[in-house]
């Protein structure tokens, strides 16, 4: 990969871009295009909405596609975030390795790394304005006539960003974690040499359905990106039930040894073997290590333990997980917007025995976000509101020690925006390589 100088381009000084000033905090500018369609517009179908190509476009101009025999590209539902930094972890040891993330840890910068060293600031706001110049071009480009209005994706300007600079560091390796989608998100316009599908849910049908069948074909869709596949076992399993065949290059992952064995939930030990034998057909025979993935955290609030993890769709759930939390007289709290699977998510805890359960009502600034479903659940204790974009992290973590000081425990789960914060609250930040060892 070549190495590019990429010039310092001040909003103010371009033209026709009025809408966005040179002051203007870089994200901002991210998710403009998304808040002013979805105040018009609202949730629609990412085939309507959507325009990943104009961001591809744009990386043909620059010069940043990354080269496809070193480029790595993960989806799925449930676990793409895992497998990626396990993936990305592992590749240092084979040279440089830029990092996409979807979502962030804790902050914005977090999602894009270069050797798992998150973007510094000046660094990142140098890049996104040079980019934003673009931007009239760009939405001209995005032929938004047919449909009544698409966007600018804040996965696409996040993934230019990290390919911008990417391409100027001149880094060997890219591994990119999608959103929740391939065919209209961005990660569907790049070639790789290894594609990975993790599992598939049905949290994302009113975007990339409408049915079940329509996500696995959406996601199984980079299969043709990609010169090698490696499936999860659910996926693959799926398949049958489903009336699909699977890629002629897919490779299905192994049943993991650790599987059931009461350390983590069993999702997390089936992604740990998908990363292992994704990783093992980049660099046979090289040792694989694990890495400390926010996906599932064990913390404690002061005396008591907590588990945080990211849970949309009840099929994810693990029932033996579920029981060992109950018999320890855990409570759970939750985050979950109404457009999630919460009723099938509450039946799968009562079923384990989990009763004592909290929420946060999650709220944001143009209302894409919810959680009107607490008003029929008044069994479920409320913990307040949330804002999922503009957090109060000290009151949150007040609300939760309230709760927690007289439970034994405390299981926190929801969408990644709600589970950002909740790392927030505990001060988590995973940066480094887990202390379990690898599956065998």
């Amino acid at each position: 990969m070549g190495h590019k100088q990429t010039a310092y381009s001040p909003l103010a000084e371009q033209p026709g871009i009025a809408s966005i000033r040179s002051s203007m905090d870089p994200f901002d500018g991210i998710f403009e295009s998304y808040t002013r369609h979805f105040a018009v517009h609202g949730a629609r179908p990412d085939r309507e909405t959507r325009a990943p190509w104009a961001f591809a476009r744009l990386w043909d101009e620059q010069g940043w596609r990354p080269e496809p025999g070193h480029t790595i590209l993960v989806t799925g539902s449930k676990g793409k975030g895992t497998v990626t930094r396990h993936i990305a972890w592992n590749l240092q040891a084979l040279g440089s390795v830029g990092l996409v993330l979807s979502p962030e840890e804790l902050t914005h910068r977090d999602r894009l790394r270069i050797d798992n060293q998150p973007i510094d600031a000046a660094t990142f706001e140098r890049l996104w304005r040079d980019i934003a110049r673009h931007q009239p071009r760009m939405n001209e480009a995005m032929d938004d006539t047919a449909t009544g209005g698409r966007y600018l994706s804040p996965t696409g300007w996040f993934l230019s960003v990290g390919l911008a600079w990417f391409h100027e560091r001149g880094v060997r390796w890219v591994v990119v974690e999608g959103g929740r989608g391939v065919r209209h998100d961005e990660i569907g316009q790049l070639d790789a040499t290894l594609a990975v599908v993790t599992s598939v849910h049905g949290e994302h049908l009113k975007a990339i359905g409408p049915g079940l069948a329509d996500v696995w074909d959406d996601k199984l869709s980079i299969a043709r990106r990609a010169r090698r596949l490696v499936l999860g076992q659910q996926v693959s399993a799926q398949a049958k039930a489903l009336g699909r065949s699977l890629p002629r290059h897919a490779q299905v992952s192994r049943m993991p040894s650790t599987l059931g064995d009461g350390c983590v939930p069993a999702w997390l030990a089936l992604d740990r073997q998908i990363a292992a034998d994704a990783f093992a057909t980049l660099a046979p025979g090289r040792p694989f290590h694990w890495f400390g993935s926010p996906s599932f955290t064990e913390s404690r609030l002061g005396v008591r333990p907590a588990w945080i993890e990211p849970v949309v769709h009840a099929d994810s759930l693990d029932e033996a997980f579920l029981r060992r939390l109950a018999r320890e007289g855990i409570s759970v709290v939750l985050g979950l917007p109404s457009d999630k699977d919460v009723a099938r998510i509450l039946a799968r805890l009562r079923d384990a025995g989990l009763r004592d359960l909290a929420a946060f009502s999650l709220t944001s600034p143009v209302g894409h976000v919810e959680s009107g479903w607490l008003a029929g659940h008044p069994d479920v204790v409320s913990l307040g509101p949330l804002d999922v974009v503009f957090p109060d992290v000290a009151s949150a973590r007040e609300r939760l020690q309230a709760h927690a000081a007289s439970r034994r425990g405390l299981y926190i789960i929801g969408v990644q925006v709600f589970t950002r914060t909740m790392r927030a609250v505990f001060g988590i930040h995973l940066g480094g390589p887990a202390p379990c060892p690898p599956n065998n």
